[in-house]
């Protein structure tokens, strides 16, 4: 579908450049024709009629994307084109169906950053926490922002290239493009997924990245307004004393050790962070089901339970 999209997208530009005064019709007309090929696609197949709007939909948006791409009176008009076109080809059928029914049951989905310092319980609770959330009736993605998509490639390549240079212990590539790789990994996963009824789980979030470069004496100050702007729609901080978090590392055979002031340090801004944005810091010294109960208690009143075969 999306080289059918992209098919239309660029018959539209065309035609709209040869016949600029009537191709204001052609994404109607486009949407229309693909619409009735799909509604007797479907009957033929015994399946539901209005199947296969959701695509007629995309056919509009990307017709219509081609068409304001050709109108050059103000810039607003070819750049909403391109924002059409991208979106036709991301929203495939099956998101339309699950916004949809996101909105028509008033259940919106949100992401969730679970932040702490290490050996505060993050993962496990991360892991178990999407499980209730999944036998609430939702559809969740669990996200860990400790893994990267291209950051270790190309900082090892800024160390290769920095070999033998006196008087420099931090590279000072590493957090730039930590940020970009978390930026690019936070967009791409919780994108439009309130609006689907998605819930995004983040064990550890963008954010986790700065403070542990804060912590260790990277030069990341400048870069702060950048890696503190995203927010997750909720979050919850895991707290434990750097005690117990330097026992919890010591058991962890491949684990890094932190020294106990990048711990303490980072515990601080975690706890500084909750008070900025009124999340709740949960005591995780407690027995793992008490901890996992505080956690389930603040997201019930925010993702409440399907009813009685409402699952997504």
């Amino acid at each position: 579908m999306k080289l059918t999209v992209s098919l239309f997208f660029v018959a539209t530009l065309l035609i709209s450049l040869l016949l600029h005064k009537w191709a204001i019709l052609l994404p109607f007309a486009f949407a229309a024709v693909f619409g009735a090929y799909g509604i007797a696609r479907s009957v033929s197949a015994h399946i539901n009629a209005l199947n296969d709007l959701p695509n007629a939909f995309r056919v509009f948006l990307a017709s219509l994307g081609g068409y304001l791409l050709t109108v050059d009176r103000l810039f607003i008009f070819p750049s909403a084109g391109i924002i059409l076109f991208a979106s036709s080809v991301y929203l495939n059928d099956e998101y339309q169906r699950r916004a949809l029914h996101s909105i028509r049951t008033g259940r919106k989905g949100g992401s969730v950053a679970v932040l702490g310092i290490d050996g505060s319980g993050k993962s496990s609770h991360s892991a178990t926490t999407r499980g209730w959330l999944e036998s609430r009736g939702y559809r969740v993605k669990l996200m860990p922002f400790h893994t990267y998509l291209f950051v270790e490639r190309l900082s090892s390549i800024s160390r290769s290239a920095r070999a033998g240079v006196p008087g420099r212990r931090r590279n000072p590539l590493r957090p730039v493009v930590s940020l970009l790789d978390n930026l690019i990994l936070q967009i791409a996963s919780s994108i439009g997924c309130r609006l689907e009824g998605t819930v995004v789980i983040y064990d550890r979030f963008i954010w986790s990245t700065y403070i542990k470069y804060e912590a260790l004496g990277y030069p990341v100050r400048p870069l702060s307004p950048l890696y503190l702007l995203p927010r997750p729609f909720f979050a919850v901080v895991l707290d434990v004393p750097v005690e117990k978090s330097l026992r919890v590392i010591d058991e962890r055979v491949a684990h890094i050790h932190y020294p106990s002031k990048v711990l303490q340090h980072e515990r601080e801004r975690y706890l500084d962070i909750a008070r900025r944005n009124g999340y709740p810091v949960i005591d995780a010294t407690g027995t793992f089901d008490d901890v996992q109960a505080k956690i389930e208690g603040y997201l019930a009143v925010i993702f409440p339970a399907a009813a009685a075969g409402g699952r997504r």
